[in-house]
């Protein structure tokens, strides 16, 4: 499929945004080691949760589930936060940060990241390439002037009708089907115009991972389909280690995408029966509160104050219910408690079903 070491240069940008505590969210708090336990916390409710387990696997509908859920989750899960790249991009903060995107989106990094390519193979890429480029214009994403204009220039995906007909936007073809909420073009675009409080433009970084990854691994699927025919040796040489084909794009990681895009919606419950994947997403994001460090402006005076959420102050175990099914059950102080429940209780539907949660 992928081993996804391309998408290391963006994870290690946005922890270094936030251990120089250089996003402008006041109560930031780590998205690093918060999105690596997230990934391990979803493989195991996968692995011991039954009817999550039955439902992921239902909408997988492949022979190897497994393999393809955790294709799926890789995006869902460890990536669903690099859109915190260009968090702050209507007021120009962190510049420096956002050539990281377009410099992705080059012959050179495709190239480098390439793996084990003949001479013959590099030279068919380089033509696969240029034909890439003088057929759909691949403009910059850091010189846009405002977070609208960025949402505009990451949704641009003109060779994604090559792949998936009818789409040519990243919102669109991540939208096709049932809409959830507001969606995904109203919501990126309010946040854009007026933000969370209403009056500061933000990029929300669930569209901008969402756009992000559906952009640049759209590129591959692209250059795997062009050459089939043009290129046999390098359509061969791409697919010998990954399976760059039209139906795994469709099929795995568009909604993958999907699930990056819509995982931080306010005032929307979302369901099992809706999205599994997108379900676990955001059920795994709200219990993983342990272990993240504070990297918010606002709390570099305060933080001996806070309460933080050490892994000490939550044991968690395998519990069977009254169905004699597997449930996590998590022990934790009062105030994690409170925390816990009330997020949960407003972003998961029917989410004691599967968790149970408990006062030290």
């Amino acid at each position: 499929m992928t081993d996804f070491a391309d998408m290391i240069p963006l994870r290690s940008e946005v922890a270094t945004l936030e251990i120089k505590r250089l996003i402008a969210y006041k109560k930031q708090t780590d998205h690093t080691a918060h999105t690596l336990y997230l990934f391990l916390l979803g493989v195991w409710v996968y692995d011991n949760v039954s009817d999550i387990r039955t439902a992921i696997d239902k909408k997988i509908d492949s022979s190897k589930p497994i393999k393809l859920f955790l294709f799926q989750w890789t995006f869902a899960s460890l990536l669903h936060d690099v859109g915190y790249l260009f968090y702050d991009f209507d007021s120009g903060t962190n510049a420096g940060s956002w050539k990281l995107f377009d410099e992705m989106l080059s012959f050179e990094f495709i190239s480098n990241h390439a793996d084990e390519l003949s001479d013959g193979g590099k030279s068919e890429l380089k033509q696969a390439w240029n034909n890439l480029i003088s057929t759909y214009d691949l403009k910059e994403h850091a010189s846009n002037r405002s977070a609208s204009e960025l949402i505009e220039s990451l949704d641009n995906i003109p060779w994604l009708n090559d792949l998936l007909p009818g789409h040519q936007t990243g919102l669109g073809a991540m939208e096709s089907g049932e809409v959830i909420g507001p969606g995904l073009h109203r919501f990126a675009y309010n946040m854009a115009k007026s933000g969370y409080d209403g009056s500061t433009p933000v990029v929300d970084h669930g569209i901008a991972s969402g756009l992000m990854l559906l952009k640049y691994t759209s590129i591959w699927y692209w250059l795997s389909q062009h050459s089939e025919t043009r290129y046999p040796q390098l359509n061969s040489e791409l697919n010998a280690n990954f399976h760059y084909y039209p139906n795994i794009f469709i099929k795995h990681v568009l909604p993958a995408c999907k699930a990056a895009a819509y995982h931080n919606f306010p005032n929307v419950k979302y369901s099992l029966e809706q999205d599994p994947l997108l379900y676990l997403a955001v059920l795994c994001d709200e219990l993983q509160i342990w272990d993240r460090f504070l990297s918010g402006q606002g709390h570099i005076d305060n933080w001996k104050n806070v309460d933080h959420c050490v892994a000490e102050k939550l044991n968690a175990e395998m519990i069977m219910d009254e169905m004699n099914q597997p449930k996590l059950h998590i022990l934790t102080s009062e105030t994690h408690f409170e925390k816990l429940v009330v997020s949960l209780d407003k972003r998961v539907n029917n989410w004691n079903r599967y968790i149970q949660i408990t006062r030290f």
